[in-house]
């Protein structure tokens, strides 16, 4: 088994996540554009991207929960689709085998 945690970038004495799940859907565009250039063209790596495929239904039942509960779950549920295909215009994308020597398909 390989894990593979999202990407983060360093920005001064700050590790930031910038790729995936509720980052994505909670905090803006820009800041998962940005923060995915960051990591191809200033650290030269790959970012690892990625999505639960309940984030791109906005229309999940709803369950009982608290207030932060309910606002990381279910924040933007109903632009998360269209945000996934306008990253997928702005950058490439590749398997994971394809990037991390040693990462069998």
């Amino acid at each position: 088994m390989i894990e593979v945690p999202g990407s983060t970038t360093q920005l001064g004495s700050l590790n930031l996540p910038v790729a995936g799940g509720g980052y994505f859907r909670i905090l803006p565009y820009w800041w998962t554009r940005w923060g995915i250039a960051r990591v191809n063209e200033q650290e030269h790596r790959p970012a690892v991207f990625y999505l639960h495929p309940w984030e791109i239904d906005p229309d999940q039942p709803r369950l009982p929960a608290g207030l932060l509960s309910r606002f990381r779950h279910y924040r933007n549920l109903h632009q998360t689709e269209n945000r996934l295909r306008r990253l997928m215009r702005d950058f490439q994308f590749a398997p994971l085998a394809s990037v991390l020597p040693g990462c069998a398909a």
